[in-house]
């Protein structure tokens, strides 16, 4: 009986989360969230993104690590950075496999500010890649996951968003890298 009741909780909070990234995405798409707003600092966030998911990440085999310079900062809401942040991390946690290690990293790049979600695990058919970012897309060996498959395009929405793109890099057994390519913060004028 008790074994039920856990099932049944198990499912009521996957569809939570599911009806929770939905109405995030939909909020996106219609524009009525804000991803701009001022400037933070993105590594602290990286870093409290990483220290929420540790345990999530360790019960499941997947090491987690921030590494970047702590001295960039882009035009983004903290919320919808660490939104992105979650995202790539959760994916990882679900998918690259036990004894993979996930980074989230931060680095400038010809202008641009690059936030890189980068593991070592089992990797994406490159047939895959391109549709990573789709809605409800899961790869073959991700079907049995618990998973909304809505992580990946939220993240690609909210940096479409701050003027960015997102690619995917990989293969099977090469792991998988999400590059979110974002503009670099504007000076302050003096």
């Amino acid at each position: 009986m008790h074994a039920l009741v856990e099932q049944a909780r198990g499912e009521v909070d996957q569809i939570r989360e599911l009806i929770d990234e939905v109405l995030f995405l939909s909020e996106l798409e219609s524009g009525s969230r804000v991803v701009s707003l001022g400037a933070v600092a993105v590594l602290p966030e990286l870093a409290a993104v990483a220290g929420e998911l540790e345990e999530r990440a360790s019960r499941v085999g997947v090491a987690l690590a921030v590494a970047g310079d702590p001295g960039i900062e882009l035009e983004v809401r903290p919320r919808m950075l660490r939104v992105v942040a979650q995202n790539l991390a959760e994916n990882a946690i679900r998918y690259a496999g036990p004894g993979a290690t996930f980074t989230l990293a931060v680095e400038r790049d010809a202008g641009n500010v690059i936030l890189r979600g980068t593991d070592d695990g089992v990797g994406v058919a490159e047939s895959d890649l391109g549709r990573l970012f789709e809605r409800f897309y899961r790869a073959d060996r991700a079907r049995a996951s618990r998973g909304t498959g809505l992580g990946l395009a939220i993240v690609k929405h909210v940096v479409t968003q701050a003027g960015g793109t997102v690619e995917a890099r990989g293969g099977l057994g090469a792991g998988l890298e999400i590059r979110c390519i974002l503009p670099a913060r504007r000076s302050a004028l003096v």
